[in-house]
This record gives C-alpha cells, structure tokens and sequence, in this order.
C-alpha cells in the first residue's frame, strides 16, 4: 500500500531534497508540498482523504508545526503527523510532550531512518520517535569549519548551487568540491543536503555570506 505524503516546509529546498530522496521508493510518494503553513492547512483539510502523513517542520515563520498540527487535529482520522525539525531543545521537548503527534524525525537523519519513521507510523504503533533523539547533542558550531568549507555550504545550502556548479564559479575542481561537502557534514554530523539546508538558516547564514561567496 502507498503512503501518500504532503510536506510542509518554508524551505523550498529541503521539500525539493526529500523528493528526490523518496522518488523511486516502494511505499512512499509525495502528494503535495507547501511552504506557507497557512495555505498548507487549507489544503490539507480540503484533501485529508487523499493524505496519509503530513511530514510538518516545527520551526516556521507565521505558523509554528505545532500550530498546523492543532488545527489538522481538529478531525478525527488521517492524516498523521510526523514533526521534523533540526535539533531538539527543552522547549520543543515540552512542547512535544502536549502534543498528540505521531512520530518525530531529524532532518539531518540519513533518509533511511526517515523512511522508516514514515512507515512505522503507519503501520503502527504510534508514536514513533527514535532512541537517539532524546539524548543526542546538538550539532557543532560554524566555528569548525575552515573559510573555503564556509563558502561551500553557503553555495551548496542557501544559493542551491549543485557540486558542479559550486566548481565552476569556485574555479576549483569537481572532487575538491566534493571533498569539501564530505568534510562539512562529517564536521556537522549532518548526513543529507535539506539538513544542511536547515542548518545553514538556523545560522543566519542567508543573512550574512561568507566573504568570498
């Protein structure tokens, strides 16, 4: 059986990184996306039949996760609802513990642990919230990273530039660019390009380049 999804993110990049990772997969498939959480609830009520799961981001300006969340609750049945976000702190810990939500994801999760969130939730039971959430430390500072890797997640994360492209306005190599992005995440313990994403603007990274960028 497919599970039908519907993401809502204020980033198009991690909605356009989380489709390339689920096309092909045997049980999931996206079935609409939206960056505004406003619009995003009109539409999700107006197709609940045609929704299993809503991967909703908790961090977003007008309406918080926990706001769409509220409102999509307000029926019974489908669609469920599993929460993303970047790191977990005391405040969104308490705020989960209020909350009827059916499972909880990382962004910066390899894909098949967020795959498998997805189906657990489901199949059941719920809620489906992995071990290592509720102790793993928060990501590591900018501060590690050397200047060139700086500029790479800045290309790569806030401009959307691909490897190739990021070489060429760079006038590096494709593989040092790739060497770099290796690096990067290694540093971070950030495993997919929307967890960089995110990372990248909970830093204010769109607001201040990097010089050289």
């Amino acid at each position: 059986m497919s599970i039908r999804v519907y993401i809502v993110d204020d980033h198009p990049l991690i909605i356009d990184g989380f489709r390339m990772n689920f096309d092909g997969h045997r049980r999931i498939s996206i079935v609409g996306s939206q960056t505004d959480p406003k619009t995003a609830i009109t539409e999700i009520n107006g197709r609940r039949g045609e929704i299993d799961v809503v991967l909703l981001d908790i961090q977003m300006p007008g309406k918080t996760g926990f706001e769409v969340q509220q409102n999509i609750r307000q029926r019974q049945g489908k669609p469920h609802v599993v929460f993303m976000t970047f790191h977990i702190d005391d405040v969104v810990r308490m705020k989960l513990d209020q909350t009827n939500y059916d499972g909880l994801i990382l962004k910066s999760d390899p894909i098949s642990t967020i795959t498998n969130v997805i189906t657990s939730v489901v199949d059941g039971p719920r809620p489906v919230v992995h071990e290592h959430l509720t102790n793993r430390s928060p990501h590591p500072g900018p501060e590690l990273l050397s200047e060139s890797e700086l500029i790479v997640l800045y290309l790569i994360a806030v401009k959307g530039l691909t490897s190739r492209e990021v070489a060429d306005k760079l006038s590096r190599s494709e593989e040092t660019v790739y060497k770099h992005r290796k690096n990067i995440m290694e540093k971070l313990r950030i495993h997919n390009v929307q967890g960089l994403v995110w990372y990248a603007m909970a830093i204010g990274l769109q607001h201040r380049p990097p010089e050289g960028a």
